[in-house]
């Protein structure tokens, strides 16, 4: 098994989201039709020779490249220039009146935020390019890649901070110490 580099898997995006950008410019349905298909666990193999003819056996029932693919091929809108990650494509989904209401529970974006595995935020993802779509909210498929690829706890800070806008001042934060028991000092215990 092969291990990732930050600039690797970057440069995967790119050469992904890149094809795609190339196809849709040339009004190429053909592979972008396919790619919706593999949104679907039925047809999610229609995606696979498309997949592979680009990257081999990598890209074949790889749930990045199938729900990065499918989503561009069902929504190719990306801003220029492009947006931050997608935590900013679900605040662009929501409402002003309702990112500014405190009692809102932002129950969509927080069970995004809940899902552990990358299969699972992956199928999830799939259905929130469709709310973007229904919003016209830009998605920044190449951060997208990345994200999904690296899915963990860091990347769900990054979603949450561009979600709720924390700025900059605040949000230089770290994960550091996460999980770490906090030492506890002793009690005395009446007898």
């Amino acid at each position: 098994m092969k291990l990732w580099t930050s600039e690797e898997v970057k440069k995967l995006a790119g050469r992904l989201v890149g094809q795609l950008e190339q196809w849709h410019a040339d009004q190429n349905r053909g592979p972008l039709a396919r790619l919706r298909r593999g949104l679907s666990e039925a047809t999610q193999h229609e995606a696979w020779p498309v997949l592979g003819g680009l990257f081999g056996e990598l890209a074949i029932d790889h749930t990045v490249f199938e729900t990065v693919a499918g989503c561009f091929a069902l929504y190719p809108f990306e801003a220029e220039p492009p947006i931050g990650n997608f935590g900013d494509t679900m605040r662009r989904t929501m409402p002003d009146e309702k990112m500014r209401d405190e009692k809102e529970p932002h129950t969509r974006f927080r069970r995004l935020l809940a899902y552990d595995s990358r299969d699972e935020i992956c199928l999830q993802v799939r259905h929130a390019v469709r709310l973007a779509k229904s919003k016209d909210a830009p998605v920044n498929y190449r951060q997208l890649f990345v994200d999904l690829w690296w899915w963990n706890d860091r990347t769900k800070v990054e979603w949450a901070k561009a979600y709720w806008q924390v700025p900059a001042e605040i949000g230089g934060f770290s994960l550091a110490g996460v999980g770490t028991p906090v030492e506890e000092t002793p009690t005395l215990m009446p007898e």
